[in-house]
């Protein structure tokens, strides 16, 4: 039993791997890395988010995330303004740019996806999400 912990913990592995080459390889015809596109899309449906929340989102440290924003502010895809509420922190928006780039990541479609589980039919799907969901939570709660 030990052994096959072991592999299946090692094929979850290769497969996160796979996953982010697959994104970061279709991501870079628009200029973006996996981290950055998922960035985008967060803050496409938070507007007005906080990097904490991006943090939190993501299960990346806060200076992760605030040097991810940064560059993205640098590459004019997201703008911050110190929030109202607290001056302590800021809160994200998408630029114009940012807004285009996620439009054309709607219209791309879930590509890396789609691989994923090509073959399989909408039952096996369903069961591998819910797989992968399980052991997130089980890794989750061990935190």
């Amino acid at each position: 039993m030990m052994e096959t912990e072991y592999i299946l913990a090692r094929k979850v592995l290769q497969l996160a791997n796979l996953i982010l080459q697959n994104r970061n390889q279709d991501l870079k015809k628009l200029g973006l890395t996996a981290e950055q596109a998922d960035t985008l899309l967060y803050f496409s449906k938070h507007h007005g988010g906080y990097v904490v929340d991006l943090k939190s989102h993501l299960g990346i440290t806060h200076q992760t995330a605030r040097g991810i924003v940064a560059r993205m502010v640098e590459k004019g895809l997201l703008t911050t303004l110190v929030s109202v509420q607290d001056s302590r922190y800021k809160q994200v928006f998408l630029t114009e740019k940012g807004k285009e780039l996620c439009v054309l990541m709607e219209q791309n479609g879930t590509y890396t996806g789609k691989k994923l589980l090509h073959g399989m039919n909408q039952v096996e799907s369903r069961q591998f999400l819910n797989a992968i969901t399980q052991a997130l939570e089980n890794l989750s709660f061990d935190k």
